[in-house]
């Protein structure tokens, strides 16, 4: 099996990958919070924003690496406030095809780094 390790960035004090390919189909994408991905800097707001930017980023990120929303197979979604959910998936589905839907987990209540009210992180393969 072979797995490749990618960092967006060289800050070697991030303990983890932001990206691993197995076998040249697999990625494994950790979370993604709302920032610019040229600059790292944290583009907060809204839930909706923020999730609007996340897939954003994501599909950017997909695109870059061999694969897109239509190849996304399972989702995790981490809210700050799960009372923001139907908000949350209002725009989430503006990103995904609706005959496409990735399986998926939400978790709620969770303390996010950097005040972050969404977190995202997605498996795909490649096209």
């Amino acid at each position: 099996m072979a797995i490749e390790y990618v960092r967006f960035s060289d800050d070697q004090e991030v303990p983890y990958s932001d990206l691993v390919v197995v076998d040249g189909k697999t990625l494994y994408l950790s979370g993604l919070v709302a920032e610019d991905l040229d600059t790292q800097e944290l583009s907060c707001g809204s839930i909706t924003h923020e999730t609007d930017k996340v897939l954003s980023n994501l599909k950017i990120l997909l695109e870059r690496y061999g694969s897109d929303m239509d190849h996304v197979v399972k989702v995790d979604v981490l809210l700050r406030d799960f009372s923001e959910r139907d908000k949350m998936n209002a725009e989430y589905l503006r990103h995904f095809d609706p005959r496409r839907l990735p399986a998926r987990l939400c978790y709620g209540n969770v303390d996010l780094a950097d005040s972050c009210k969404i977190e995202i992180a997605v498996i795909a393969i490649k096209k």
